[in-house]
């Protein structure tokens, strides 16, 4: 079926970042200061199940009544995540979001990140090899981030790329993508990306990109960039950089399941990754609020530093400890 009037024009403003359905009571956009009524978006409830169906479809997912969510990336260049009743109370809960990329005219991330004093130090950072996490709450920018600073990965490099939902989309030449894929109806069938992780190491990659760290793959993560591997990039939701680091680890030790030391994961951390930059949105803007250094361990503390700007870092020093 044919998308209604409404609704294709808030997939076609690129002033539109995010688009919530509540059922058929009504319909919200968020055009950079918060979420404000769509009044024109209403349908049946028909119509609007025919077309989620058809959209899920074309993205090659399935939808069951056992797990009645499911995420997919439109061709307009939106993620579609959708909540289905009786789980969802109010009907068909849809929430799309445009992705770095969708808009006609995608602006250079020296332009989108050019008032920051950090962006320089980290595209420099990532050019030379350097992992970096990038930390934020929902909708702050970090896949926007993420994505422009893959863009400065020198052009013979292969990028991989590791994500639960297509959103990554670097103007790179040879940037490739793998996707999870949840179990079937009956349980089976179920690609984690820690299986990614594991193909991904065949498939001669120069970087491995973690598009959101969230589960058992950050600890054979880290292990890959022990090993011989570098220059990676990873989002994760925290408050902080230090909480990110705090989440990374408690990550690892969940996946560990007791069997490896919380001083050995801070070992890992402490080689691995380089920086970790926070990100946050300012109304319409998203900007880059601190990046930090990983300096080191000493100890079974993980020590950090504060870059104040560009010109002039701080010699102060942080513990990250317990």
């Amino acid at each position: 079926m044919n998308t209604p009037g409404w609704l294709a024009d808030a997939l076609a403003n690129p002033g539109i970042t995010d688009i919530c359905l509540n059922g058929t009571s009504g319909a919200f956009v968020d055009r950079g200061q918060g979420l404000e009524p769509l009044g024109s978006g209403v349908w049946q409830e028909d119509t609007m199940r025919t077309w989620v169906l058809e959209q899920i479809s074309r993205a090659g997912k399935t939808w069951d009544a056992r797990y009645p969510f499911t995420d997919a990336t439109l061709s307009s260049g939106h993620r579609l995540h959708v909540a289905f009743p009786p789980l969802a109370q109010q009907g068909i809960l849809i929430s799309l979001r445009r992705l770095p990329g969708a808009a006609p005219e995608r602006s250079q991330g020296s332009v989108r990140w050019g008032s920051s004093p950090h962006y320089g130090m980290l595209v420099e950072a990532v050019s030379r090899g350097d992992s970096v996490l990038v930390s934020g709450a929902t909708g702050s920018g970090k896949t926007t981030l993420a994505s422009d600073l893959l863009e400065c990965v020198p052009s013979a490099e292969r990028i991989l790329a590791l994500e639960d939902t297509p959103e990554l989309s670097p103007r790179h030449p040879h940037f490739v993508s793998l996707t999870s894929r949840p179990p079937n109806a009956d349980g089976f069938g179920e690609v984690t990306l820690r299986v990614l992780l594991k193909q991904a190491l065949r498939m001669r990659p120069d970087r491995i990109i973690l598009g959101e760290c969230r589960g058992a793959e950050v600890l054979d993560l880290l292990q890959a960039l022990n090993t011989g591997h570098r220059g990676t990039l990873a989002t994760l939701h925290a408050n902080s950089p230090r909480d990110a680091l705090r989440r990374v680890e408690l990550l690892c030790l969940l996946a560990a399941g007791g069997a490896v030391p919380s001083s050995a994961i801070r070992e890992l951390l402490a080689v691995g990754v380089q920086w970790v930059v926070q990100v946050k949105r300012m109304g319409a803007r998203r900007e880059i609020t601190e990046l930090w250094r990983v300096e080191g361990r000493e100890g079974d503390t993980l020590i950090m530093r504060p870059i104040q700007n560009a010109h002039s870092p701080s010699l102060q020093l942080h513990a990250l400890t317990r």
